[in-house]
């Protein structure tokens, strides 16, 4: 074998050798599970625009109570204390954004039933005024709400409104819900689906 030969099939070793080092680690990168949320959050970045909103009405504690919200949403079972639940279904549309198990819901509810971590805020909030360790909290000082916060658990984001009431337990105040999967966070399908529950919680009449 001349010297060029030889020259030739050490830059081939070399090149095949960097192939299979860059094949080794985009096969890591794609099993690396934080990897994985952060190309998650890619499909969430380009939403459709909000469908035009129409009326939702349902009865809470035997009231009539009103509120508009995007045709994006469409109805569900919802959860233990809830007097009506959307689901957004963008499916519907024949738009596939979202087709995880997670779901992402707008609720109200009669009580604060199985959100134990909701409680836990509104008896923060009534010993101290405020609410530590959340992601977002405003307080109000209208007829309607006490306040908003923004908090995570396990693997869902909790953004919700807490109505007025005389109730001494923190179970018993009734709240207005947007309910996600942690990882719609920072992308643009969080900020539509915000923005569509705040024109929900401005509109809310009882």
């Amino acid at each position: 074998m001349g010297l060029f030969d030889k020259f030739i099939n050490a830059a081939s070793e070399v090149i095949n050798g960097t192939k299979e080092a860059v094949e080794n680690i985009q096969r890591d990168m794609e099993q690396d599970p934080n990897n994985a949320r952060t190309n998650g959050n890619d499909r969430f970045d380009a939403p459709s625009e909000p469908l035009p909103s129409v009326p939702v009405q349902a009865r809470l504690h035997c009231r009539n109570v009103q509120f508009m919200l995007s045709d994006d949403f469409t109805d569900h079972n919802g959860y233990s204390h809830s007097v009506v639940a959307l689901k957004y279904d963008p499916e519907h549309l024949d738009i596939l954004e979202y087709d995880d198990e997670g779901e992402i819901t707008v609720s109200l509810l009669e009580g604060v039933g199985d959100f134990d971590e909701i409680a836990e805020c509104i008896e923060e909030y009534f010993s101290s005024g405020t609410v530590s360790g959340v992601e977002q909290f405003e307080d109000f000082s209208d007829e309607k709400y006490l306040f908003k916060a923004k908090i995570s658990a396990s693997d869902y984001i909790m953004y919700f409104y807490v109505l007025r009431s005389d109730a001494s337990d923190p179970y018993d105040y009734d709240i207005f819900l947007l309910f996600y999967p942690i990882d719609v966070q920072n992308t643009n399908l969080e900020k539509k689906v915000i923005s569509c529950f705040e024109e929900a919680a401005q509109t809310l009449t009882i």
